[in-house]
């Protein structure tokens, strides 16, 4: 699932709450109707950003593949800007594996002074 997939299921449960307080447009609707949806609304999208953010994050070889360098280099970035105060991507406790999420791919990029001279 990507980002704007996420986004359309909530639109659309916005849109389905809308239309079920206010059939015709405008209208009274009570304190209880309007709170009954909201709260299935953030349910949504709580259950929608959960499956989001489990499904897009990155292992240290996808992430090594976009970035075109080996893993033990993005470990070695990763652990570096974390030491830095710039936290990127999370550690599995106990291990050497790391998950990353889309967003920090930028952050992960080496520096162009540090890359290998081809």
């Amino acid at each position: 699932m990507d980002r704007k997939s996420h986004y359309s299921i909530v639109e659309q449960e916005i849109s389905q709450a809308i239309d079920a307080l206010l059939p015709y447009g405008a209208g009274p609707t009570t304190d209880r109707r309007v709170r009954h949806h909201m709260d299935h609304v953030a349910q949504v999208a709580f259950q929608e950003g959960a499956s989001y953010a489990l499904a897009s994050l990155l292992t240290v070889e996808q992430v090594a593949e976009q970035l075109h360098i080996s893993g033990r280099r993005v470990r070695a970035i990763a652990r570096n800007r974390q030491e830095r105060g710039f936290p990127v991507g999370w550690q599995v406790p106990g291990t050497s594996q790391w998950l990353f999420r889309p967003e920090d791919l930028e952050r992960l990029t080496p520096d162009e002074k540090y890359r290998r001279k081809s």
